[in-house]
């Protein structure tokens, strides 16, 4: 039988997504509240945006396909998380905002202390060293993805 052969590079990857799964994992434990990581990421960036983020802008934001944020917005509007309206000036243009209901499992969900308390066991320097290694990914990926340009940070 061939064994796998795995490089350091994708032992990294692999660290990297089972922390944040496990994170979310935590989190969830912890609040009681399940929210999926891509309706959790959905839920703060509507809310940042106060209203004004169009699924297309959620998708890129989110790097997720249209469809996949289609589905998304249907879900967390079936659970009245958020609503849909037309851009008042452009009619054509849906917005997304999100709800009264929305923003009470966003800032459960979030687990903001948790987070806290988890990153919190690194050092400054450590935070900083973190950061800087994100960073430069994130951005190595936005240049394959030709988004040079970046993302422009939340409001």
């Amino acid at each position: 039988m061939e064994k796998l052969e795995l490089d350091e590079y994708y032992r990294l990857w692999l660290l990297l997504t089972q922390t944040r799964s496990a994170i979310f994992k935590v989190r969830h434990k912890e609040v009681g509240q399940y929210l999926h990581p891509n309706q959790a990421a959905a839920l703060v960036t509507i809310w940042a945006f106060n209203g004004k983020v169009t699924p297309a802008a959620l998708s890129r934001r989110l790097f997720l396909e249209p469809h996949t944020v289609s589905e998304l917005i249907m879900r967390m509007q079936k659970k009245g998380l958020v609503k849909k309206s037309r851009d008042k000036n452009k009619g054509t243009v849906v917005r997304i905002s999100i709800t009264k209901k929305g923003k009470q499992v966003c800032r459960q969900a979030m687990g903001q202390d948790l987070i806290r308390q988890i990153i919190s066991k690194l050092t400054d320097e450590q935070c900083e060293q973190l950061k800087t290694c994100l960073d430069i990914l994130f951005d190595e990926s936005l240049k394959a993805l030709d988004m040079e340009e970046g993302i422009p940070p939340l409001p």
